[in-house]
């Protein structure tokens, strides 16, 4: 749910999620959001946490810069970045180096100085948009959401 879908629909629901899963990466990372989920104390989990794979995010000064400090490849630093933020993380991955280096992530931690270089890399844009038009009506079409 995006801010504006959240703030339509919440006032309806009788029971209010534990999580909600939208793109979130450090191009995209749904700062609006956050804070208004923050206030029900309901979670993020990160669709697309590495961005697809982008390779200006995952090249981008910010975090190859801290990848090197750390000795640590940019999804590591990503991911890390992301389990700071507190955002629940499900990378996917066929790789098995990559699965295992998706899961070393906790022998380290960034600097409040390293967290704003990478916060500083949102663009509040991302690939898709839930709020596009024909998007509310086919989900209300194929998924009982009502009582």
């Amino acid at each position: 749910m995006t801010p504006k879908i959240w703030k339509e629909f919440l006032p309806q629901a009788s029971t209010i999620p534990a999580v909600n899963q939208v793109e979130c990466n450090p191009f995209f990372q749904q700062k609006e959001l956050k804070a208004l989920l923050a206030e029900h104390d309901v979670k993020i989990e990160a669709y697309q946490p590495l961005g697809s794979g982008n390779a200006a995010m995952l090249s981008h000064p910010a975090v190859t810069k801290i990848a090197e400090k750390y000795g640590k490849n940019a999804g590591q630093i990503v991911l890390r970045f992301e389990l700071q933020e507190g955002l629940i993380i499900l990378p996917r991955s066929t790789n098995p180096e990559r699965i295992a280096g998706n899961i070393d992530l906790f022998d380290f931690e960034l600097t409040e100085e390293e967290m704003n270089a990478i916060r500083a890399m949102d663009t509040g844009k991302g690939k898709h948009d839930p709020e596009a038009p024909g998007i509310a009506e086919m989900l209300l079409a194929n998924y009982k959401i009502h009582d």
